[in-house]
């Protein structure tokens, strides 16, 4: 999109994604920082991509072939040093799908060149898909989930959260599968991102109380 770089370095993020207008913390050891850190302090945006996880049946041993080709353009927006790693904090701003791919250069940094184009709802700023949005299902699988978890949660600020805002926030830091957080940040319609977190949610809620139950 405009005012947006289509060749960005490359920042891989294992087991989340941004999500646009969404803030990422993350902790990163300081030897790995130390790869991209000229160009994050240089440009501030940066290509993050979450890595293609895969697995031998045999013995079930994780491995990392490749990433997905559809991350998110963040906005370095922090960077702070404390006791040998680094808090990074990341600002999304839109979606892309990666067109091509740079050989690594000397310094070891990775750049891919990205197209937004699939995602220009991301830098839409009416707001009108989230108001009209009814995200009583979703509230209600989250209330089961919570209660499976034991959480109490603030409910007064989760409802007046935007369901796009509160859908991210979902997508980001609940304990899904590397794949099913792809999905979401994959999926073009809110309302379809919603519906799918939902169902998420649920699943996740069912699987908890059959094993609690199983425990027990």
């Amino acid at each position: 999109m405009k005012g947006l770089p289509t060749v960005l370095p490359v920042f891989r993020v294992r087991s989340t994604v941004l999500m646009p207008r969404a803030q990422l913390p993350i902790m990163v050891p300081e030897e790995d920082y130390h790869g991209v850190s000229s160009e994050m302090i240089e440009n501030n945006i940066i290509a993050v991509i979450q890595p293609r996880p895969t697995f031998i049946s045999r013995n079930d041993i994780g491995e990392v072939i490749g990433s997905f080709s559809i991350g998110c353009a963040g906005l370095v927006t922090d960077v702070s040093f404390a006791y040998g790693e680094v808090a990074v904090n990341i600002l999304g701003l839109c979606r892309f799908e990666t067109i091509g791919e740079f050989p690594m250069d000397g310094s070891g940094i990775e750049r891919v060149t990205v197209s937004y184009e699939k995602f220009k709802v991301d830098t839409d700023d009416t707001g009108t898909e989230a108001q009209t949005l009814d995200k009583k299902k979703l509230m209600s699988a989250l209330a089961l989930y919570f209660r499976t978890l034991e959480i109490s949660p603030n409910w007064q600020e989760i409802e007046k959260t935007p369901v796009d805002t509160l859908v991210s926030a979902l997508a980001m830091a609940c304990p899904l599968h590397p794949s099913e957080k792809q999905s979401l940040l994959e999926t073009v319609d809110l309302r379809d991102r919603s519906d799918m977190i939902t169902k998420l949610i649920e699943m996740n809620s069912f699987d908890k109380y059959n094993t609690a139950n199983t425990v027990n």
